[in-house]
């Protein structure tokens, strides 16, 4: 009988033990109270802002300077005293021939010449004239006078011809030699003009 009760109380107990375990695997809230919900605060993701490239300007337009001439040196073509001045050699106007021929300044010369070819002597209305061929030209004038060349008994006329040169424009009178080339001698420079044998076309070319 003894065993008998002790067997029953044992199977009490256990079955008691077996009950509180699943009554209580966990608290259990109570019936009628406000549980506390905790309140999660959403996570604000965060932005990633781009870095700002700088701004590229684009480079000022650079304009090149115009290369700057030197100013020319003025041509002087006169003395202090108002004489022009006259190279080795110049341009020289002549109406009769209507064209620029190149002289020779030489005021070691009493009188200017020109060469010329086909020479004749002739009269009209009485008066003494000379025909002849200068830088290809058929000129006629009459004769000033006579002269003649050292040592030489033959006469040469002199005849006058329009000279321009610079600002002088003047009758000027010529020897008509043998040959080529026109020299302008002292009886065009005298008072006027000066020679500078290191120059040549200091005058500009004139009509």
């Amino acid at each position: 009988m003894k065993k008998i009760v002790t067997g029953f109380c044992v199977l009490l107990l256990v079955g008691c033990a077996q009950q509180k375990s699943i009554q209580e695997p966990g608290k259990q809230p109570e019936v009628g109270k406000e549980v506390e919900v905790p309140v999660v605060e959403p996570s604000i993701p965060e932005v990633i802002t781009p870095e700002a490239k700088p701004e590229i300007k684009p480079l000022p337009e650079v304009k090149p300077v115009p290369e700057k001439k030197p100013e020319p040196v003025p041509v002087v073509t006169k003395t202090k005293d108002g004489k022009l001045i006259l190279g080795a050699q110049e341009w020289v106007w002549f109406d009769e021939v209507q064209t620029h021929v190149k002289v020779k300044i030489n005021t070691n010369s009493k009188v200017s010449t020109i060469g010329a070819s086909d020479i004749q002597n002739f009269e009209r209305d009485g008066k003494s004239w000379v025909k002849f061929t200068s830088g290809g030209k058929s000129i006629e004038r009459p004769v000033v006078r006579w002269t003649k060349s050292n040592g030489d008994d033959n006469k040469q006329a002199v005849v006058k011809l329009r000279t321009k040169l610079g600002e002088l424009n003047e009758q000027t009178e010529f020897i008509l030699i043998k040959g080529s080339g026109v020299t302008l001698g002292e009886n065009f420079t005298r008072d006027v003009a000066v020679r500078d044998p290191k120059r040549n076309h200091v005058q500009p070319k004139v009509k």
